[in-house]
C-alpha cells in the first residue's frame, strides 16, 4: 500500500470515528453535559499513562521474541519497531496484519529473511492474544459466578467463555503441533496459488522453519519464556487500568469481573471486525456489555469513547514523527 492510501485510511478512520462520536453527543445530548461537566480529566490522563506503559511493555515483550527467535536486530530498534507497530495497529491493525507488515518491512534485510521475521511477530502476538483470551475466559467465569448476571445474560456470557477456551486450544495446538502447523501453510499455499497464481512456497518454508526453530529455542530458555508471558499479562492489566481510570473519570467505576468482560468483549468484537482498528465495532460492543451488565448506557457509551481516544489515538498520533524518523534511518 502506497503512504498516500495509508493515510488516506487514517483520515477516513479518524473522521468515521469523530462522526460517530457527534451523532451520541446530538442523541443524549442532555446527559452528556451533565456527566461530562462532572468528569475528572486528570484521571483520563493517568489513563492514558496506563497505555503508555502497556506499550512498553508489549515493546521489551517484542524485543525478547526477537532474541530468542534470532533475528537480527539491535534492542533498540526492535523495541521502536514494537512500539510503533502496536499505536500502528490499534488504529489500522486488522487481525495485527498491520503491524505485522510494518515489522516485516522495517526488519526484513541481508541478515534476515521475510518469513523468519513473520514467525517472530506472529509467535509474539500468539503470547499476546493467549494471555488476553485467559483473561477475559477468567473475568467471564468470575462474573457468573459471582451472580453479578441473571437469565438470558448468563447464558451468552457462558458461550463466549467456552468460545475463548476453545479459540486459545486451537491457537496453541496450531502453534505447537508441527504436523497442523505444517499442513495449514501447505493449505495457504495452495488457496494463494489459486487466488494469485504466485507461488510463496519460499517464504511460508522461511515462515515454517521460523516459528519451528523458536518454539525448540524457547523450551529450552524457561525464563525467558516466563517472561515474556509475564510482560504479555502486564501489558493487559496496564490497558483495563487505563479504561478503569476512564470510568473513573465519569464517576462510577464497575466491579473489577465486569470491567474485565466488557474490556474483553469490546477488544475481542473490535479485532475480529472488517473494520480498521475496529473502529465502531469495539465501541458500541464495550458500551453494549456495559449496558447490559446495569450500567448506564450514556456513560458506557461516553468511557468507550473516551478510552478509544486515550488508547489509540493520541498514542498513534504521538508515535507519527518517530515512525517518520525510523523510516528515514532505513538504509535505501
Amino acid at each position: 500500500m502506497t503512504r498516500f492510501g495509508q493515510r488516506r485510511i487514517v483520515v477516513v478512520t479518524v473522521a468515521a470515528f469523530v462522526l460517530l462520536a457527534f451523532l451520541v453527543m446530538i442523541l443524549y445530548w442532555d446527559q452528556i453535559r451533565l456527566i461530562v461537566g462532572k468528569a475528572q480529566w486528570q484521571l483520563a490522563s493517568a489513563g492514558f499513562l496506563s497505555i503508555i506503559v502497556s506499550c512498553l511493555c508489549l515493546s521489551f515483550g517484542y524485543v525478547l521474541v526477537n532474541q530468542v527467535f534470532g533475528i537480527v536486530a539491535s534492542s533498540w530498534k526492535s523495541f521502536e519497531i514494537g512500539f510503533l507497530s502496536t499505536t500502528l495497529n490499534n488504529v489500522l491493525g486488522f487481525l495485527g496484519a498491520a503491524g505485522h507488515s510494518m515489522r516485516v518491512e522495517l526488519i526484513e534485510g541481508q541478515k534476515n529473511d521475510a518469513g523468519e521475521v513473520l514467525a517472530g511477530s506472529i509467535f509474539h502476538s500468539y503470547l499476546n492474544n493467549v494471555t488476553f483470551l485467559l483473561m477475559l475466559a477468567f473475568g467471564l467465569v468470575s462474573l457468573l459466578v459471582s451472580q453479578t448476571v441473571y437469565g438470558g445474560s448468563v447464558v451468552g456470557l457462558a458461550l463466549i467463555a467456552i468460545l475463548m477456551v476453545m479459540a486459545l486450544a486451537v491457537c496453541t495446538a496450531v502453534m505447537f503441533v508441527t504436523q497442523l502447523k505444517s499442513g495449514l501453510l501447505r493449505l495457504l499455499k495452495r488457496v494463494w496459488h489459486s487466488l494469485t497464481h504466485r507461488d510463496i512456497g519460499s517464504f511460508l518454508a522461511d515462515l515454517d522453519h521460523g516459528l519451528t526453530r523458536g518454539v525448540v529455542a524457547l523450551r529450552s530458555r524457561p525464563g525467558e519464556l516466563i517472561l515474556l508471558l509475564i510482560l504479555m499479562v502486564a501489558e493487559w492489566a496496564f490497558q483495563a487500568l487505563a479504561l478503569w481510570f476512564c470510568f473513573a473519570a465519569f464517576g462510577n467505576v464497575p466491579n473489577v469481573w465486569v470491567l474485565l468482560s466488557g474490556f474483553g468483549i469490546g477488544l475481542s468484537a473490535g479485532s475480529l471486525s472488517f473494520v480498521p482498528g475496529g473502529l465502531g465495532v469495539q465501541d458500541a460492543s464495550m458500551a453494549g456489555i456495559y449496558s447490559l451488565l446495569g450500567m448506564s448506557f450514556t456513560q458506557a457509551v461516553l468511557v468507550a469513547i473516551l478510552f478509544r481516544v486515550v488508547s489509540d489515538f493520541i498514542p498513534f498520533l504521538v508515535s507519527l514523527p518517530f515512525y517518520a524518523q525510523l523510516v528515514g534511518r532505513q538504509p535505501s
